[in-house]
């Protein structure tokens, strides 16, 4: 995970802001292009609908992004960057202390569920990337916020006393991945058939799947 950039201007064709109108003008290309891409899927997404929706020339997009691919895969990163900050702030909460462990997972499966539920575009766009070949540029930054994830929340088992005793961190990480897996896969499915990916029924279920493979009872 070595290569993996630390910041949107680490990346091949993100050129970097150096203004304060500069950065204004990439701060709006970015939340324009989430908007599109969650529109119109990957291939159907243009720059120059990228350009009208941030309200910036078509010009003032090739300044800050070589292609929509570099414009992309700077959405991405954030995305990931979103993922492992937000496992740190909610790990975080004083409320845990007085919280039984499946009612935290439970939540921390709600909130997984909602944020996918409010990008399925993000993640068609993702997916659309990866069947032309280009997965090997995203998968790393996602897998290591899972990985920094399941770490995170290893870690918060173990101060609790809880958990597996062996490879809990390991079990951490691909629990989460497999509910994530399950939740974006509705999240996908749901403008065609119009269920949530976050349902009682599925929340509950997966977080049942996740409690019991790492060793959680549920009192």
């Amino acid at each position: 995970m070595a290569n993996k950039p630390s910041n949107i201007e680490d990346i091949d064709g993100v050129i970097p802001a150096n203004q304060a109108r500069s950065r204004e003008a990439q701060a709006r290309l970015l939340k324009a292009g989430e908007q599109v891409f969650a529109r119109k899927g990957y291939d159907e997404a243009h720059v120059g609908d990228i350009a009208a929706a941030a309200q910036c020339s078509i010009g003032s997009f090739y300044r800050r992004f070589r292609d929509k691919e570099a414009l992309f895969r700077a959405l991405h990163i954030q995305f990931a960057a979103r993922i492992e900050n937000n496992m740190e702030r909610f790990l975080a909460m004083p409320q845990w202390a007085q919280t039984p462990t499946h009612e935290v997972l439970t939540i921390l499966v709600k909130n997984t569920a909602r944020v996918i539920e409010r990008h399925p575009g993000f993640f068609r766009a993702l997916f659309q990337r990866t069947l032309a070949g280009a997965g090997n540029i995203y998968i790393p930054a996602l897998r290591a916020a899972d990985e920094h994830s399941g770490r995170l929340l290893a870690g918060f088992l173990r101060a609790r006393g809880e958990g597996l005793e062996e490879n809990l961190e390991e079990a951490c990480i691909f629990g989460l991945r497999t509910i994530e897996a399950a939740l974006i896969h509705r999240g996908m499915r749901t403008e065609a058939t119009g269920e949530r990916a976050g349902t009682p029924f599925v929340i509950d279920g997966l977080t049942s799947m996740l409690a019991g493979y790492l060793g959680i009872q549920k009192t």
